[in-house]
């Protein structure tokens, strides 16, 4: 089974008003580093108030800017409808979403709460090397990254030296054991959510707004997806 991209639907101003629906608002907490990368969030947060632009149509998939790829804005019909599909353990927040200065009370954050990067990512056949942040061109030494926490470890490491990081030069996705209709990722770069063929044909039968699907090795010429 093939998966794509969730993704907002930037250039489709017919539907979505505008390209960017929602640059201001009031944050709360959304952007400060509380937020663990993987498992549920037990806390209590303070939740952000999208203020939507003008033109900006209240779409099913909402477009925040100061939101981070960790959370999806959706309508609440969604997420009944996504009820009747495998999509893993996950959490959803009501907010308050202002728009001409009416209140719209029908959206709610969503958060997929254990992103598979260490499941689907092959590092071992993945190929990485060490960047410069003052030099974009250069290319450094080869980097064997063996697992996910490898991969954790060499971060840690290279935030000691202020101008190293680790690029790649090939991503191996293998999706042959995805049993799910929906993942998350949280590794560069193809951190987002994902969907299977069948939540995809679903979405687009519905005419939900706001939302377009991309093929995973669209995203980048350097990612290989493995699904048989």
């Amino acid at each position: 089974m093939k998966y794509y991209k969730l993704e907002y639907d930037l250039l489709n101003h017919k539907e979505t008003g505008t390209q960017f629906q929602c640059v201001n608002g009031y944050f709360g907490d959304i952007q400060s580093a509380i937020f663990p990368m993987e498992g549920k969030i037990d806390f209590e947060f303070d939740l952000p108030e999208p203020i939507l632009e003008n033109k900006a149509k209240p779409t099913t998939l909402l477009n925040a800017v100061f939101i981070s790829n960790q959370f999806l804005v959706f309508k609440d019909y969604f997420l009944d409808f996504l009820k009747k599909f495998n999509v893993g353990e996950h959490q959803t927040w009501k907010i308050i979403v202002h728009h001409n200065h009416n209140i719209l009370s029908d959206y709610s954050l969503f958060s997929l709460s254990y992103p598979k990067q260490r499941e689907l990512i092959d590092f071992k056949k993945s190929s990485f090397y060490l960047g410069k942040y003052s030099d974009h061109k250069y290319v450094g030494n080869d980097i064997i990254i063996s697992d996910y926490d490898n991969y954790l470890s060499t971060l840690e490491v290279l935030k000691s030296g202020n101008d190293n990081f680790l690029k790649y030069k090939k991503i191996v996705l293998d999706l042959r054991s995805v049993q799910t209709d929906m993942f998350k990722l949280c590794i560069d770069p193809l951190g987002g959510y994902y969907v299977s063929e069948k939540l995809k044909t679903s979405i687009k039968e519905k005419r939900f707004t706001g939302i377009t699907f991309k093929e995973i090795e669209g995203i980048n010429n350097k990612i290989e997806v493995v699904y048989q």
